[in-house]
């Protein structure tokens, strides 16, 4: 590496740092607690049971997910389709017709046929 390019380096660094101190810095007022309270201002901060904020944080989003996933899965099942990872398997399908050999194309039958690989002319 050439000298500017470590120095570039080094400065990109420097101020990834010095940006990153910034955010540390300013974060730290923003870690107030509520005031105490005076008639007429702020009212006192509310108890909050761990069990309630569980059932918020996560029951919820738990919840909407197998709701979601029983709308997917429940046509599927109630046509009796398997659901097991080896019957998800694609059936061979037939396209462009039948091939003499995997991989062949079928080779042009006249001149003016586009029937073959690709091609070109000048």
């Amino acid at each position: 590496m050439t000298s500017t390019v470590v120095r570039r380096l080094l400065a990109l660094c420097s101020l990834v740092g010095v940006s990153a101190l910034l955010v540390v810095a300013g974060a730290s007022a923003a870690s107030a607690d509520t005031p105490e309270p005076r008639p007429g201002s702020w009212e006192p901060k509310p108890d909050i049971d761990v069990l309630h904020a569980w059932l918020v944080l996560a029951g919820i989003p738990l919840l909407v997910f197998v709701v979601i996933t029983l709308l997917f899965v429940a046509p599927a099942l109630a046509r009796g389709a398997d659901l097991s990872p080896n019957a998800l398997e694609p059936e061979n399908q037939w396209l462009g017709g039948p091939r003499k050999a995997a991989g062949e194309l079928a080779a042009p039958d006249s001149e003016d046929s586009k029937a073959g690989g690709a091609g070109g002319s000048w």
